[in-house]
């Protein structure tokens, strides 16, 4: 799996919340949480593994499957 950037402090009260324009496989900064962040995937070998990876985790828990 990709690491994601140390830059951001564990430690902050708002370490919980996340960025739209941030990778959540890396993270590395996406320019729109939409198409910005496939184009970064398809940029990027190990995201576009680690996303694969999370859309067949996830796969089951939207009844129909995903739209995208």
């Amino acid at each position: 799996m990709a690491t994601k950037n140390p830059s951001t402090d564990a430690h902050e009260s708002d370490a919980h919340e996340t960025d739209p324009h941030e990778c959540p496989f890396c993270g590395e900064y996406v320019a729109s949480p939409g198409k910005g962040f496939m184009l970064h995937v398809e940029e990027n070998p190990e995201c576009d593994a680690d996303f694969d990876a999370w859309r067949d985790r996830v796969a089951n828990d939207v009844p129909g499957g995903w739209a995208g």
